[in-house]
């Protein structure tokens, strides 16, 4: 799965509550492509970055070598950027997100995540509700128990008369044991596999935001 989640800035605090950016910017040129004016600005200490990198709590250990390059480069132009403080709101996004996509609060979600998200999720909760279907969750902590929550790319966007200068898109790979169970609504009768027994979920999630000066804020695009 592919979530993405927009904020004006990546300041993903311990309360996980990104605040909303305009509109979602994949599709905008990235600051490696050709002919960029943004101004320099400064750069993250290389220890700081080399300390992060070496960290497999914090980044991906999957990576294959460009794309830790890749990486590297992105983190020490993201100056002011604190990786550990984002990925603890990046972990407490993720239970906030889902419980409110089950139990159907969209005025929840509506500024955590992109419209296009949003349209997804409520397509499928939809569909759920034609099969005469809903999703029983315990409601503590065990529905979702965080086994990874790491950083697998950074990108900088190419500002323009809609991308501030700063701009930036930071993807988070989880690894959740999720427990929920699916009930028929005719039956009451959970209907396997999902009958609260532990599933290993993976995804990723976008985060898209504008990093200023010494901070870097954060919406679910």
């Amino acid at each position: 799965m592919l979530y993405h989640i927009r904020g004006d800035a990546i300041s993903m605090l311990r309360s996980a509550r990104p605040i909303r950016l305009a509109q979602a910017a994949t599709s905008r040129r990235i600051f490696w492509g050709r002919g960029s004016s943004d101004p320099p600005r400064p750069l993250a200490p290389p220890e700081t970055v080399d300390a992060w990198m070496a960290d497999s709590t914090l980044i991906d250990p999957g990576l294959p070598v460009w794309r830790r390059a890749e990486l590297w480069l992105t983190l020490r132009m993201l100056h002011g950027l604190d990786l550990e403080d984002f990925l603890r709101g990046a972990s407490g996004a993720y239970p906030v997100v889902l419980r409110a996509m089950y139990n159907r609060d969209w005025p929840v979600l509506e500024p955590l995540v992109s419209e296009q998200c949003l349209d997804a999720m409520q397509a499928t909760m939809e569909d759920m509700a034609r099969n005469a279907q809903r999703v029983d969750l315990a409601g503590d902590e065990s529905d979702f128990q965080m086994i990874s929550c790491r950083l697998s790319r950074a990108q900088i966007l190419q500002s323009d008369s809609e991308t501030p200068a700063g701009s930036c898109l930071l993807h988070v790979s989880y690894e959740v044991q999720e427990r929920y169970t699916i009930l028929d609504c005719h039956s009451e009768q959970p209907l396997p596999p999902f009958d609260g027994s532990a599933r290993e979920q993976k995804s990723t999630w976008v985060f898209s935001g504008v990093r200023k000066r010494k901070i870097v804020r954060g919406k679910i695009q």
